[in-house]
């Protein structure tokens, strides 16, 4: 399972600012190690992906089951994730039923936090580190069991029922990953500064 100190040094990496890294710190220094692990309470980090084709101009997203909503991929902590990182990896290739994402970002593109509404259950606070990732929109994805449908869309033809506020936080995201994808090398690490 992921350390607390390796989410504090991948959130620290975000390659945006963020208006929510002191409600990220707040939750580590109130619940510790708990903040990642969804069993340990109401509020607890989660980790998604934006999958992109930069070539098309659009988006995979998915209808998620439990929202009714349209959103990037994305969930809870899972013990054999060693990083938040590799948390949003799994999430995204589970979630979307692509075979393969041509790269995946060194570093999040951006923290949110978000109230759940009560068909989350306990879960009450998400506190989102998002990653992204570019795949060919050539790709068939497969809905999950967590999912009603997913699906491709171009970003001027986004579906009418996004996420709370991710309307305009969408096409920030996507620029964001557009931007983080053309300064990394082939291999996928970040170009040396």
């Amino acid at each position: 399972m992921i350390s607390l100190d390796t989410a504090r040094a991948e959130i620290a990496r975000t390659s945006a600012g963020s208006d929510y890294t002191d409600e990220f710190e707040r939750l580590f220094f109130t619940a510790d190690e708990a903040a990642l692990r969804r069993e340990a309470g109401a509020e607890h980090v989660t980790a998604s992906c934006l999958i992109v084709d930069p070539v098309t101009e659009t988006v995979l997203l998915n209808h998620h089951r439990k929202a009714g909503l349209w959103g990037q991929f994305g969930g809870h902590l899972e013990a054999e994730d060693v990083s938040l990182r590799a948390a949003a990896h799994r999430e995204a290739m589970e979630e979307s039923g692509l075979r393969e994402l041509r790269w995946f970002s060194p570093a999040p593109i951006d923290l949110h936090v978000h109230d759940l509404s009560t068909s989350f259950g306990a879960c009450r606070r998400h506190f989102d580190v998002v990653y992204a990732a570019v795949a060919d929109v050539g790709q068939t994805p497969v809905a999950s069991e967590e999912s009603l449908a997913v699906g491709w869309f171009q970003l001027t033809q986004l579906p009418n029922s996004l996420m709370p506020d991710l309307t305009l936080r969408l096409p920030e995201l996507y620029r964001t990953s557009v931007d983080v994808w053309g300064l990394t090398d082939p291999d996928g690490s970040a170009p040396p500064r």
